[in-house]
């Protein structure tokens, strides 16, 4: 790729002083109430997937029996599962409900409702738009060649820069939705002057919820929207979110990526220290990791083996208004590595997560040791010569 190392060159100066870190084994202690367990969506929730109807009635049986509260029942038909949340009873922790109800019934997966965040935030210098270039996209784009859901925020479809794309919303909470602008930051930049043209966008709402930390959305909300999107037979799904492992949301993702939807997830902005964020950590997602102007990685990025690929997400211009503005995080990232994957004929028919990750190996740059490493994945995401059309 001579063009593209010629790029690097004369517009980076690579900085490698990072060291390489080894990763720890990935810590599941959120599962039971462990350091993380503390940042959910209802507290007193508990929530059950169950495969049958056997199994549903089992189960409710059981929670009467300790006390609890039916919330909600739902029927997930595109994942084959169905969820009910029940309120716990006072005095029960997380950890002794899911013990209690999957003792009693074995085919359940029990969990609580973690909260998952945005890996966004706002940035104060000013850089050039250099992400286009960096990753060179063909001026003007690529026709989007699948259609794309985005697990995010609402998306302001009337944004004069959505105008090419066509976009069907659906919420996945109760209450007011969340004021913020990061669902519609993911869609501009998947849309962007030199991304995708006539893109399909489906954007599942699943923020509606905000605490002094902000923005959450909890492990339900994922679950339902995975369902809609299989059951729409979205393509690629970008989920520029992140928080601790949730069983919940790992059944999901199984039945979800082998109905053949190929998931994009940020690795989240807590730092290089922690273990792997989901659904990022799982292996059937791609995971995807931040770099900027100059193909330093974030700061703030997670790492780890799971890392998959980089792309420009520190300082990026996105609209605003009638202006725009620069963003920083893993979040901002991903919707480049979603729209690289949309836009290549390749893998317009390719529904093996394992495809994606090799033809990312052979076209991405390096920009760290020879092959696949934990800070930048096999490198940067490239878009040249992608179009087809």
């Amino acid at each position: 790729m001579p063009d593209v190392a010629r790029f690097l060159r004369s517009f980076f100066v690579i900085s490698l002083s990072l060291a390489v870190l080894s990763c720890a084994p990935v810590s599941h202690t959120a599962l039971t109430g462990g350091s993380r367990a503390a940042d959910v969506v209802g507290p007193r929730k508990v929530i059950a997937l169950l495969p049958d109807a056997r199994s549903v009635t089992q189960i409710r049986a059981a929670a009467r029996a300790e006390g609890y509260r039916e919330l909600d029942v739902t029927r997930l038909r595109a994942l084959d599962l169905t969820m009910v949340t029940f309120r716990m009873a006072d005095g029960v922790t997380g950890p002794e409900a899911i013990a209690a109800l999957e003792g009693a019934v074995p085919a359940s997966t029990v969990g609580i409702n973690h909260a998952y965040r945005f890996q966004q935030q706002a940035s104060a210098a000013r850089s050039l738009d250099y992400a286009a270039e960096m990753m060179s996209w063909t001026p003007g784009g690529c026709r989007a060649l699948a259609p794309i859901g985005v697990i995010d925020a609402a998306i302001d479809a009337s944004s004069p820069a959505l105008a090419g794309a066509q976009i069907r919303t659906r919420s996945f909470f109760d209450g007011p939705a969340a004021a913020t602008s990061h669902g519609t930051d993911v869609a501009h930049i998947l849309v962007g002057p030199d991304r995708l043209r006539d893109a399909r966008i489906y954007g599942a709402n699943v923020f509606g919820q905000s605490d002094g930390r902000g923005p959450k959305a909890g492990a339900d909300a994922l679950v339902r929207a995975l369902d809609w999107l299989a059951e729409e037979d979205v393509h690629f799904v970008n989920l520029a979110l992140a928080g601790p492992y949730n069983k919940l949301l790992d059944l999901a993702v199984e039945r979800a990526t082998s109905r053949g939807l190929i998931l994009v997830a940020a690795v989240g902005n807590e730092g290089p220290e922690v273990d792997p964020l989901y659904p990022a950590g799982f292996e059937r997602v791609i995971a995807v990791t931040a770099v900027d102007v100059s193909g330093r990685l974030y700061r703030n990025a997670v790492r780890g083996p799971h890392v998959d690929v980089a792309a420009p997400g520190v300082e990026v211009l996105v609209p605003s208004g009638s202006g725009a503005r620069f963003v920083t995080g893993t979040s901002i990232a991903t919707p480049f590595v979603t729209a690289r994957l949309a836009a290549d004929p390749s893998l317009r028919n390719t529904r093996d997560v394992a495809a994606v990750r090799r033809q990312l190996s052979r076209t991405s740059a390096e920009l760290g040791p020879a092959g696949r490493d934990p800070m930048f994945g096999y490198g940067l995401a490239l878009a040249d010569g992608l179009c087809g059309d």
